[in-house]
């Protein structure tokens, strides 16, 4: 073979070789040509056996976001992001918000989450498998995870998952611009266990009804087996005004991502003095016109970035160190020396008179962020936890679960942040000192002639007796003398001695669950500390003194509250007495700039008196 025919045979397997790897490693909509408005998405629709659906043909099959998205998305990677991977053993980060399971029946309010968060329990614990957690808190996850790990499908609910199908990390839930998109539909959808119809229902081009729960294990989503005709079976309809000639639909995505998509599953309602939209403020920087994924920004691997300080450092992403409050707006001198502050215009505060000391102790946040803190916390209701923008919202204020805001606890850090809490309440079995929750289906039973009804809808706290809790606690140990039945609640966990007789004590296991927060945050005029040190040093500041109230559905206790400085490790004498010292400062300056004042003149005395004799001694030589 001559030379020249080698050469070009050697530059055509380094293209081909070139074109694998970039097939393989990335796919055209994951790399950027450098132009920075979003691409045009008139796209095939694929349902999930990788068919291109049409107008034309019967039955119309729900399309599958994996699928339709994967021919230039990896789609492998974007399903590792921060919203999907909780269950994949990734670094849990610092505490969040959990899920929190909550059954008034039972006056349940606990804890879930797969990440390995400190006072959170993993749904298996009670007994909620991967498919029940779907449904029951696939209203505000935007697809994926639990319910699209095949890893995590038992296979006693196989046939189960096989009639709902995945639920596919839906890309509509964040990325869809159309006016149209209903994310509330997830909700309804997930509840129904239409899994793989979900995203299709969230669109603003098709429409889906029936519900998967209804059907048999036998159903196929090619032709229904009921012959009772009395069940509908899941099924979508698409606008086919919204198919072009090629049988493509034109989906309205943005890359930047709407604060609206937010704000479904990340509003917080303050109830109380600060409930009213119209009387309430926006977080200063959506005020000025910022995007929540200016500073939570991901990458094509969308690990979101959560903002907390060491957060670059744990997850070696050194691009998240300018992404806190501090890394925006305080920033560090570059090698070159120049400042690293102010990105998106961000001021760069001067802190004038502040002693150092606060900067070591408290987060920004404690300052600048949530509702200015009152004497009583303020109850407050979150998206994830009340099911807001949902179809099936409870708007009663007194609705389970009970969070308070803002709380300033100590992190494991030393330093005080502005937290949400609730306290949980379950029931337990205690196995070798460990306090394990209880299905609370199989508590239902025998809770069902003694807890009251919500004859109101409200869906607050039962009120039980300790009577009450005796009696279920007996009804849980009955023909099994190894177990140890509790109930946890209010910081107490209840449970009956040898001799029947009703215990209750304070346990780790009843301690609240808290998380901190950042948003909203206030401009500097509205932050603590601007009127001054009694802001938070006065002798009764809420600051340290506002009262928490210890939630708790057993009536005996109700009304029972703490302060905030038992949850900052310092004594609440301490924080009196030091904060009664601002009432003598203003005397002590007095008294050190007259101290000031007269060493002053003694100096000058002694300075004339010195004088006067050196002058005296030269006119005697």
């Amino acid at each position: 073979m001559s030379p020249s025919k080698q050469a070009l045979l050697l530059a055509l397997a380094v293209v081909i070789c070139t074109a694998q790897s970039f097939s393989q490693d990335a796919k055209i909509g994951d790399v950027s040509d450098g132009n920075r408005s979003s691409p045009v998405h008139l796209l095939n629709l694929y349902d999930e056996e990788g068919s291109i659906i049409t107008p034309q043909i019967e039955p119309m099959l729900p399309f599958s976001p994996k699928q339709t998205c994967s021919p230039c998305h990896d789609y492998t990677r974007i399903s590792d992001g921060w919203h999907f991977n909780a269950a994949t053993g990734v670094l849990a980060g610092r505490r969040g918000q959990p899920w929190i399971f909550v059954d008034r029946t039972t006056a349940t309010q606990v804890p879930l989450s797969y990440r390995a968060w400190y006072g959170t329990y993993r749904p298996e614990e009670l007994g909620i498998t991967p498919m029940r957690f779907v449904q029951l808190f696939g209203r505000h996850m935007p697809g994926g995870g639990v319910g699209d790990n095949e890893q995590m499908q038992t296979p006693e609910n196989v046939m189960r998952w096989w009639v709902s199908g995945k639920l596919e990390v839906n890309c509509l839930s964040c990325h869809d611009a159309e006016p149209g998109h209903d994310q509330a539909e997830f909700d309804t959808q997930t509840r129904k266990g239409n899994f793989r119809w979900a995203a299709g229902a969230t669109s603003g081009f098709a429409a889906v009804q029936g519900s998967a729960r209804d059907m048999p294990d036998n159903f196929s989503i090619y032709g229904s087996l009921l012959d009772d005709g009395k069940k509908i079976p899941p099924a979508i309809r698409y606008d086919r005004n919204r198919f072009d000639s090629h049988a493509k639909v034109l989906f309205n995505l943005e890359r930047q991502v709407a604060n609206d998509r937010c704000y479904f599953c990340h509003s917080t309602k303050v109830i109380g003095a600060q409930s009213k939209r119209w009387q309430s403020d926006e977080d200063i920087h959506i005020s000025a016109g910022m995007q929540c994924v200016d500073c939570h920004r991901n990458g094509l691997d969308h690990r979101m970035v959560r903002g907390y300080e060491g957060e670059a450092q744990e997850y070696d992403n050194p691009g998240a160190a300018t992404l806190t409050c501090k890394g925006c707006h305080l920033g560090e001198d570059s090698e070159e020396g120049v400042r690293a502050a102010g990105r998106l215009g961000a001021p760069v505060p001067d802190h004038v008179g502040i002693p150092p000391v606060h900067f070591q102790k408290l987060t920004c946040t404690t300052c600048h962020s949530g509702p200015w803190p009152a004497e009583r916390a303020y109850p407050v209701k979150t998206s994830r936890a009340h099911a807001l923008g949902t179809h099936r919202v409870n708007r009663g204020d007194a609705a389970l679960p009970h969070i308070v805001a803002p709380v300033f606890v100590e992190q494991g850090d030393g330093v005080i942040a502005p937290h949400k809490m609730f306290w949980p309440s379950f029931w337990a079995k205690i196995e070798r000192g460990q306090v394990k929750p209880i299905d609370p289906l199989l508590v239902q039973p025998l809770a069902a002639e003694l807890v009251p009804a919500d004859t109101l809808g409200t869906g607050d706290w039962p009120g039980l007796t300790q009577g009450q809790i005796a009696t279920i606690l007996q009804g849980l140990v009955q023909g099994d003398s190894t177990l140890t039945a509790a109930y946890v609640g209010g910081g107490n966990l209840y449970r009956l001695s040898a001799t029947g007789r009703m215990i209750a004590e304070e346990h780790a296991a009843a301690t609240p669950y808290s998380w901190a927060f950042a948003h909203d945050v206030r401009p500097t005029a509205q932050s603590l500390g601007v009127r001054g040190c009694d802001d938070c040093h006065a002798g009764d500041s809420p600051f340290y003194f506002a009262q928490i109230p210890v939630d708790t559905p057993v009536a005996a206790e109700s009304g029972a509250v703490r302060r905030m400085v038992d949850f900052q490790d310092i004594s609440s004498f301490y924080a009196r007495l030091f904060g009664w010292s601002f009432m003598l400062r203003p005397l002590l300056k007095i008294i050190i700039l007259a101290a000031g004042g007269v060493l002053a003149l003694i100096f000058v005395s002694y300075l004339f008196n010195a004088f006067s004799a050196f002058i005296r001694g030269a006119d005697g030589s």
